[in-house]
């Protein structure tokens, strides 16, 4: 039987051939994927009939089938494996509505390389659009946290291990600042796939006189993607935006297990409303955060989706290849599917995280999170050294929880017998001004160098990221309305060749 697309091949494909190979991405052929394809084609149908390499007749024939085609849906179009992908299944359904004579004129100076190069590309900026969207959602969440908890004091960590205090505001704003961060690796993805394949041909672009910066412009590029053999045979802004989001759900993978670990029993620092969590089918008691184990299984499925496409496509020519275009990046799509969906499961948890504000509190207050700042105090007001102040300071805590006691007992008394020993001097010191110098809220406060803890230093940089958040957003909407306006211009045209 006769091959469904070329006369080279004396043979029909392979049941086990087009099954394998060609059917699975076949069956992603939705309606993004058709739109795509529909307005790829009359970019490039408009460009044919204005160089005058196409008749104006067949142009209109050709645009009208492909209206007609947009109007039917996917569903109408034969995604038959053996045809070997969505473009000449949509070549078969445009040949069925326009007539295969006319049909065969739209592929005059491309080549399916240079077709599935841009799409891939159309889709990448669709789908980092969309991820700048909902990073920007969840950035705002969690600026909006850190406002509202910047003066809630709580224990920071090193090591797992009570550090300094800090608040919870100050917490997020950190986490705010990593996901900054994240947003613009996204954004410079954007920026380097923003250049149009089409007209590359296969790789060495056509003897035809097209005009590719038209086909650019119509479909929203800044303009041609050059040369030719590296436009077709790179995928890298796919794994580069793959490495971007996974970069991200380490971020979210850390902080998910910073606020896991919270939501414990032991810690009991933190609790989420019940219909952010799970149950148990036998013990009645559990309130199991599925959502924050949700996101350290997502940092992982993320990093075998981009070690897999590495590894796929380090081992392909420089050139096209399943191993290189398609097969090696396959997962890469589904991974970005589901980033887009954890960012709204991410803001959720940003909105709906309490912290137990008194608890925090009275854990700063007995676990010692203060030390430093009491070795602080003793090298401003008694002019030691912080290293003999840091050994001073350690012996008294080391004496005190022989003692089986807490930051509570480390008085005036128990610090001079450790200075002492450590360094044979005592010191002047009024109870009063040791109890301020291990106060917790007095040790954030009093931290107002920039990046502190200080709540006036903390506001000052949440307002700060909000105005950095602003300015993303409106880039990334006016990057959209500009696509919109592309989106116009080639409808105008269309609409002038079918007329």
């Amino acid at each position: 039987m006769k091959n469904s697309v070329s006369s080279r091949l004396t043979e029909r494909t392979a049941a086990e051939v087009a099954r394998t190979i060609y059917e699975p991405p076949m069956q992603g052929f939705d309606a993004p994927a058709l739109e795509r394809m529909c307005a790829l084609n009359e970019a490039h149908a408009a460009m044919l009939a204005a160089r005058g390499l196409i008749p104006a007749d067949c142009a209109r024939d050709i645009l009208r089938g492909i209206a007609q085609i947009r109007a039917e849906g996917p569903a109408a179009i034969d995604l038959d494996p053996q045809f070997e992908d969505s473009y000449f299944a949509f070549e078969n359904r445009l040949g069925q509505v326009a007539g295969k004579a006319v049909a065969g004129w739209l592929h005059v100076g491309r080549s399916r390389n240079d077709i599935g190069s841009t799409l891939d590309r159309m889709a990448a900026r669709e789908t980092c659009l969309a991820l700048l969207a909902a990073m920007e959602e969840a950035r705002r969440a969690c600026l909006a946290a850190a406002g509202r908890h910047v003066l809630t004091v709580m224990p920071g960590y090193s090591h797992l291990q009570p550090a300094q205090p800090i608040t919870f505001g100050y917490y997020l704003a950190n986490v705010a600042r990593g996901m900054e961060r994240e947003h613009e690796r996204l954004a410079a993805v954007l920026d380097r796939l923003d250049a149009c394949p089409l007209g590359s041909a296969a790789l060495a672009g056509t003897s035809f006189a097209i005009d590719r910066d038209e086909t650019a412009d119509l479909l929203g590029f800044a303009g041609p993607a050059a040369p030719g053999l590296d436009a077709v045979a790179s995928r890298d802004f796919v794994t580069e935006l793959l490495w971007a989001v996974t970069s991200a759900q380490v971020l979210f993978s850390r902080v998910a297990q910073d606020l896991y670990v919270f939501t414990t029993w032991e810690f009991g620092a933190l609790t989420f409303p019940d219909r952010v969590a799970g149950t148990s089918s036998i013990m009645p008691q559990k309130k199991n955060m599925l959502p924050l184990e949700y996101f350290r299984a997502e940092a992982g499925r993320s990093i075998g989706a981009l070690a897999g496409a590495l590894a796929a496509v380090k081992g392909s020519n420089y050139s096209i290849g399943l191993d290189s275009v398609r097969e090696g990046v396959a997962d890469a799509w589904p991974a970005f599917a589901r980033f887009e969906a954890g960012l709204s499961l991410l803001r959720l948890i940003f909105e709906t995280a309490t912290p137990d504000a008194e608890k925090l509190l009275a854990r700063c207050k007995a676990n010692f999170s203060t030390a430093t700042d009491l070795a602080d105090g003793l090298v401003r007001d008694f002019g030691v050294s912080f290293r003999d102040a840091h050994h001073v300071v350690g012996r008294a805590v080391q004496m005190v929880l022989a003692a089986g006691g807490g930051a509570e007992e480390l008085t005036v008394a128990v610090l001079n017998e450790a200075a002492e020993a450590e360094i044979g001097r005592s010191f002047d010191l009024p109870e009063e001004r040791l109890r301020r110098w291990m106060d917790p809220v007095e040790a954030v406060r009093a931290r107002t160098v920039p990046g502190g803890t200080a709540p006036e230093v903390v506001s000052a940089l949440l307002a700060e990221m909000e105005a950095r958040l602003a300015a993303d957003a409106g880039l990334r909407t006016r990057r959209s309305a500009a696509l919109e306006a592309a989106s116009e211009r080639l409808a105008s045209r269309v609409a002038e060749l079918t007329a």
